[in-house]
């Protein structure tokens, strides 16, 4: 009697799952302290509670892609269940480690053409999950809007993207149709960032895109201290990196992936195949305005802007 499971029919099955989680970037920042308590919350909510009835063993590589494949194969040899890899440099890891367990993607850019599946509908082999979209083209406008007379804008990215390709073209096509051109500055280690910094200057660009990534997340503080130090007007991918104290971010609630996650494990610890569960894209985008950063850089956002945005920090 002391042996059986608490758990009645129609929850979650008394088996012990082990889940593991490989992070490319830091697993404590703010940010991805937010995520992890999310991820948890929704499968507490779908009846899998952790050190009852599954163990979530995570793991970061700072960083660093080598350390990257060397933790995916020790997740794997480890025997977990289900292994969740925020961005596609960690799918990849991971995919590359085990082509039978099954692993939830987070936020991965562009993972058809990064090989990871055959389809957002039918994923096929052992990768499904969440993706997501380009903004380029939106932060374009939203740019030129706040600062009508740009004509050069900079880029900074991790070349190792899966996404970067597509967002400098979706970039480069709104640039076109605006007559803004577009140069990159490329940071794929931490000890790239002065560099790209530098090169940023030399650019003497009229405003600064930053993409989405968990290597630029990690040092996200330095990069809103140089766009200070340099004056320059900046958009993010990400709401977060506003509140900040960036100036503008259009993009997805990275939240909503891990939750998304969640609901991918439950389902593949309940049975599912990955093959046959359909990639999935976040619903909610937000544009979030750090008016303080705006100010301190002496431009005024145009009320047209205010007006759209989901939140207006004074």
């Amino acid at each position: 009697m002391l042996a059986t499971p608490w758990f009645s029919h129609g929850q979650a099955p008394s088996k012990i799952a082990r889940i593991g989680i490989l992070w490319f970037g830091s697993m404590d920042t703010p940010t991805a302290l937010q995520d992890r308590s999310a991820f948890r919350q929704r499968l507490a909510a779908l009846g899998y509670v952790e050190g009852k009835n599954i163990v979530i063993e995570e793991r970061s590589a700072g960083g660093n892609p080598e350390r990257l494949r060397e933790l995916a194969r020790e997740l794997v040899g480890s025997k977990v269940d289900v292994i969740v890899t925020p961005a596609v440099t960690a799918t990849r890891a991971a995919r590359q480690a085990t082509s039978t367990i099954p692993i939830v993607m987070v936020h991965a850019g562009d993972p058809v053409g990064a090989g990871l599946i055959a389809s957002l509908a039918r994923p096929g082999g052992n990768v499904t999950g969440s993706m997501n979209l380009s903004y380029a083209g939106k932060q374009v406008e939203l740019m030129r809007e706040i600062a009508p007379r740009a004509v050069k804008l900079a880029i900074l990215l991790n070349p190792s993207n899966a996404n970067a390709p597509r967002y400098v073209t979706d970039a480069t096509e709104a640039g076109r149709q605006f007559n803004i051109s577009l140069a990159v500055a490329e940071v794929a280690r931490p000890e790239d960032f002065q560099n790209a910094f530098a090169m940023i200057r030399d650019m003497r660009p009229d405003g600064l895109l930053v993409m989405a990534d968990p290597l630029i997340g990690d040092q996200i503080a330095q990069v809103i201290a140089f766009v200070a130090s340099a004056r320059l007007p900046a958009i993010y991918d990400q709401p977060a990196y506003a509140r900040a104290g960036g100036m503008v971010a259009y993009g997805p609630l990275l939240v909503e992936h891990y939750v998304m996650a969640a609901g991918y494990v439950g389902k593949i610890l309940k049975g599912a195949k990955p093959a046959d569960l359909p990639v999935e894209q976040p619903t909610r985008i937000e544009l979030v305005i750090n008016l303080k950063t705006a100010k301190a850089l002496g431009l005024t956002i145009p009320q047209s802007i205010l007006l759209r945005a989901d939140e207006v920090i004074q």
